[in-house]
C-alpha cells in the first residue's frame, strides 16, 4: 500500500478562505487601477447607483474559477472543495440580493 503525502495545504478550511479572499482582492484591484481618485464609499454609492454592483462582484467571484482549476491541478481535492463552497455562497448572496 502506498502512502499519499499530506499537505498542510489541501484543506477545507484553506480553501474556504481563499474563495472568500479572492473576490474581495480582485474588487480591491478593479477599483485601485479604474477609479482611485474618488472615495471607497463614492465608488461604493456610484455602483449602486449604476446598479452595477452585483455584477462587479459576480465577475470578481468569476477569478475563483481559476483558483479551483489551480487547485485541482495541483491535485488539493479538499482546498478545491473549499473553493467550490465559497463560490455557492457568493452565489446564493446574489441571488438573495438580486430577489430583493
Amino acid at each position: 500500500m502506498q502512502r499519499q503525502k499530506i499537505n498542510k495545504f489541501d484543506n477545507l478550511g484553506i480553501g474556504l478562505l481563499v474563495g472568500f479572499i479572492t473576490p474581495v482582492i480582485i474588487f480591491f484591484a478593479v477599483y485601485f487601477i479604474k477609479e482611485s481618485g474618488i472615495s471607497f464609499s463614492n465608488y461604493i454609492g456610484n455602483l449602486m447607483y449604476l446598479q452595477s454592483l452585483v455584477k462587479l462582484g459576480s465577475l470578481c467571484v468569476f477569478a475563483n474559477s481559476a483558483v479551483f482549476m489551480g487547485f485541482i491541478k495541483l491535485k488539493y481535492d479538499k482546498a478545491a472543495r473549499g473553493v467550490l463552497a465559497a463560490t455557492i455562497i457568493y452565489a446564493f448572496v446574489v441571488l438573495i440580493s438580486r430577489a430583493f
